[in-house]
């Protein structure tokens, strides 16, 4: 197929910090045919606002872009300004396929490729539930009223889990023909345990062999429940002395947070690793994994330490339970019921068979 004849792909997301929907945006531009495709990451600046990280631009960097008026949370004039700006974008460069990730880039990236006229086709995978878990009961109807009305202009919704999509179909926010489930890609080798792998994954991180580890990989923002593993850490810690929570991630909430383990007396049993570009070198030193998401899409981190043959304690958000064979791979439990994960997790470290 010559250059000219390739489907020009346009990607979507407010900000490229590292995460599921971030490098599930990068793998659909990364593994794409290049002969076919002609793929470019739209982003904003980001939580730091520095731009996308140097793990996604050395990967496919002359295929990014950065708007600054792109941001996640909610700013009016700076939204409006992005909204005008993403549709002048568009205008220019008239691409076939436009993919939005989650749900802030879903909503003004389908209004902008309106005031277009953009004749692309518009996909949209929110990368989690749009409905719920991002705050109470009138931000849930207002997100629903907004995904009710665009869906008009939206030719598919791909969800990650078929939780997702069922919400949307409760919801009326689309008809059945729009959507497919396809869940996000992993590249599963890189997460292979070889066999020193636990003791150099242990010696970097300066834990000894014996040290029980439990680990968490993610934003510290709300929604992915920082705040609530913290909460799980001191029950954890209340029962086993010889723990270690190892915390991989960054955002808003970091002072919080430390503030927080400082305040429940186990800021001495937690290691803050902030940012980690290399996450499969973390998995080998985890003893077991938690993930107390308030809202998820799928839970990528899940399949990540399934890969690594490191049991899970999940809450049941989104598609967890699609995820998890609830104990046989780990442990799905009531999403927001800090006592059971926490004992969850206790009986995993106090057996060594079981884990």
């Amino acid at each position: 197929m010559t250059e000219n004849k390739r489907i020009t792909v346009l990607h979507i997301i407010t900000r490229l910090d590292p995460g599921g929907s971030a490098e599930n945006t990068v793998l659909s531009v990364e593994r794409v045919d290049p002969s076919r495709f002609d793929s470019t990451i739209l982003t904003g600046p980001g939580l730091k606002g520095s731009g996308p990280p140097s793990q996604y631009t050395d990967r496919i960097g002359h295929k990014l872009k950065v708007d600054n008026k792109l941001v996640r949370p909610v700013r009016p004039f700076t939204d409006l300004a992005g909204l005008f700006s993403l549709a002048k974008y568009i205008k220019n460069v008239q691409p076939q396929i436009i993919h939005l990730h989650s749900a802030k880039s879903g909503a003004i990236g389908r209004v902008a490729a309106k005031l277009a006229r953009s004749k692309a086709k518009v996909i949209y995978t929110p990368h989690g539930h749009v409905f719920s878990g991002y705050g109470g009961s009138l931000s849930n109807k207002v997100f629903t009223i907004i995904e009710k009305y665009l869906v008009k202009w939206t030719d598919a919704i791909v969800g990650l889990t078929l939780d997702e999509i069922r919400i949307f179909q409760e919801v009326g926010a689309g008809h059945q023909h729009l959507f497919c489930v396809i869940p996000s890609g992993v590249e599963l080798h890189k997460y292979y345990q070889e066999e020193n792998s636990r003791a150099e994954a242990r010696k970097k991180l300066g834990l000894a062999d014996d040290t029980l580890v439990v680990g968490f990989i993610g934003r510290f923002d709300e929604v992915k429940g920082p705040d609530r593993f913290i909460e799980v850490a001191k029950i954890v810690s209340n029962t086993l002395t010889n723990v270690r929570f190892v915390i991989a991630g960054d955002g808003e909430m970091r002072a919080e947070l430390e503030k927080r383990a400082v305040e429940l007396g186990i800021s001495d049993a937690i290691l803050w690793l902030g940012w980690q570009p290399d996450t499969p070198a973390l998995y080998p030193a985890f003893d077991v994994l938690a993930l107390t998401s308030r809202n998820e899409g799928q839970g990528r981190v899940l399949v990540e330490a399934m890969a690594a043959e490191i049991p899970q304690v999940a809450m049941d958000s989104g598609g967890v339970a699609e995820v998890i064979v609830n104990e046989k791979t780990g442990y799905v439990m009531p999403n927001g019921d800090i006592d059971s994960t926490a004992n969850a997790i206790i009986d995993l470290l106090n057996d060594e068979e079981l884990r």
